[in-house]
């Protein structure tokens, strides 16, 4: 078995938090008298963080103290709404159990905020997960590698045999500056074809068939 350690994205990746993402935002929009968005506009937001949401969501041409004052709004409100429709994908906790029974270690890196990223992987997996770490001050947003190699630390994780398994362009840049093997998996937040414009090389389109390539 090549895998001893597997990374995850957390949204779009293991968790599909698009509900809950799309009902701070369209709270944070209806208290500023803004439009609010559809799913798939918010999907499209997705991957940068969620200040980076919250710009992305903005009327355009709104300037930085409206985008602070959105920003701060959804994230006071999606702090304490995150994991109402919140949900794993399906085979995703399989995956974990299988993955575990093998002795592989696992762990998240998220761009989500570091408590609210530990605190959906303690609910939804447990201890299925070894290490979760979000952004903070002391972890920038990926592409910034920082949180990954951190996990690598903490689990003594060997780069030679480290899968980081992501949704997005952001996880594929990711996995380059912490010089990791990089999946990509294509029921997320972003199409294969995106994936592909994004520099993806390994894709892959359900669970079970990740599943096959981490433990065959």
């Amino acid at each position: 078995m090549k895998w001893r350690t597997v990374i995850f994205d957390m949204d779009g990746t293991v968790l599909n938090t698009l509900e809950d993402l799309l009902g701070a935002m369209n709270h944070a929009m209806r208290t500023h008298g803004f439009k609010e968005h559809t799913l798939s506009e918010m999907q499209s937001y997705v991957g940068d963080g969620l200040y980076m949401m919250a710009k992305r969501a903005v009327p355009e041409g709104s300037d930085e103290e409206t985008v602070q004052s959105v920003f701060k709004c959804f994230k006071s409100y999606y702090s304490e709404h995150l994991n109402i429709k919140t949900r794993p994908y399906e085979g995703i906790t399989e995956l974990l159990h299988a993955l575990k029974a093998a002795g592989i270690k696992t762990a998240v890196s998220s761009n989500k905020y570091d408590a609210g990223a530990k605190m959906l992987s303690r609910e939804h997996f447990g201890e299925l997960i070894d290490f979760t770490v979000g952004e903070s001050e002391t972890v920038p947003k990926k592409p910034d590698p920082t949180g990954t190699l951190l996990i690598m630390r903490t689990l003594s994780a060997n780069p030679a045999t480290t899968l980081y398994v992501g949704d997005s362009g952001v996880d594929i840049e990711t996995a380059k500056n912490a010089h990791l093997p990089m999946a990509a998996v294509s029921w997320g937040f972003r199409s294969r074809e995106q994936l592909l414009e994004g520099g993806a090389e390994v894709i892959f389109d359900d669970v079970s068939a990740l599943q096959n390539y981490i433990l065959n």
